[in-house]
């Protein structure tokens, strides 16, 4: 992801920790992840730096593979309702591209 990558190497380090440690025990985490209480299989990562606060929205794919779907940096204290739209928008394109998926193996076999 092109965001993660524009950050600097401790907060991209502190990122991959952080999702090493999310597949490994997603409990494990405690306050720095959050269900998003709207939407079905979405949630929030929340990533501090020194001086900057990153938040990444993923989802999971059959429980086991986490998607990122979309980051930013977290200038005030709500979440502004285009970044969480962001994400809602590309975990639907994703969803659909998994039922197409489904579809086409399930057409096949038959």
């Amino acid at each position: 992801m092109d965001f993660i990558l524009s950050l600097d190497e401790n907060l991209q380090l502190d990122i991959l920790a952080l999702l090493r440690r999310l597949e490994e025990n997603p409990f494990s985490l405690g306050s720095l992840s959050k269900k998003i209480a709207s939407v079905k299989n979405l949630f929030e990562l929340r990533v501090k730096g020194k001086n900057i606060t990153i938040r990444l929205f993923y989802c999971y794919r059959k429980n086991q593979i986490i998607i990122i779907l979309h980051g930013f940096v977290k200038k005030s204290q709500k979440t502004p309702a285009k970044e969480l739209e962001i994400a809602i928008k590309r975990k639907k394109e994703i969803e659909n591209e998994w039922f197409r998926i489904i579809r086409e193996k399930t057409q096949k076999k038959n």
